[in-house]
């Protein structure tokens, strides 16, 4: 699902424009999703003004009106056709930094809305989109999502597929010399000093995840065993 680019030439303003053609692509793919005039709620504590803020222009939906709902998408608030129909102004949110809602609880939503039989032009526009923004995550720190490297990845481990394409993406940073680089290896630092804490309670790599990923967390494991070329921290 990720894909690889020359990090001795890329700038962080190019992954960020990266970001941008990918999340307009996912505007496009899901144009024909909309919002019913209601929307399925089984909360009491919902109110008819918050289900109409979602319901306005999608590129005006506010990022706290996602974030009041998102976490209880599917489940008590609406359905899977409502996740598409939302999801570009979600990734476009989430990629600004703009969302509260946890990564995992994103991608743990996408899962739940059947992401991985969705038409192939809606699936390969999300993937674009979520390799664009672990590219930008990964070049830049701190990056704009809010949140580390790692945290991106085991949530991208919601969406059920194969982390090893991001792993080496993260490789292939490491080693190149560049501010990129060198944004790569703290981020690297950051999951380093996460398995400490993690060590010093008495768990491992599985415990980083949000849902048992037991292949996922082996293919880390071993991904951390390899001899990283590092860059150095200072600038």
């Amino acid at each position: 699902m990720g894909f690889v680019v020359d990090a001795t030439s890329t700038e962080s303003s190019q992954l960020d424009q990266l970001v941008v053609l990918a999340v307009e692509r996912t505007y496009r793919a899901f144009a024909s999703h909309h919002l019913g005039s209601s929307m399925t709620v089984r909360r009491p504590d919902v109110t008819p003004e918050e289900v109409a803020a979602l319901g306005g222009p999608l590129r005006a939906v506010d990022a706290r009106s996602i974030d009041r709902w998102l976490p209880h998408a599917i489940s008590t608030w609406g359905g899977a056709d409502d996740v598409q129909a939302l999801l570009p102004r979600v990734l476009e949110l989430f990629a600004a930094g703009e969302l509260t809602t946890p990564p995992e609880v994103v991608f743990g939503k996408l899962r739940r809305a059947g992401a991985g039989s969705w038409p192939l032009d809606e699936q390969a526009a999300t993937e674009d989109a979520v390799t664009a923004i672990w590219l930008a995550t990964l070049a830049t720190h701190p990056p704009k999502i809010r949140h580390p490297a790692w945290r991106l990845l085991v949530a991208m481990a919601e969406l059920g597929g194969d982390l090893g394409p991001f792993l080496d993406d993260w490789s292939l940073l490491l080693g190149s010399g560049t501010s990129e680089g060198r944004a790569a290896n703290r981020h690297l630092y950051d999951l380093n000093r996460r398995l400490q804490s993690l060590a010093d309670a008495g768990l491992g790599v599985a415990a980083l995840f949000w849902s048992p990923s037991d292949g996922e967390a082996e293919r880390l494991e071993r991904w951390l065993d390899q001899p990283f070329r590092l860059s150095p921290l200072s600038s």
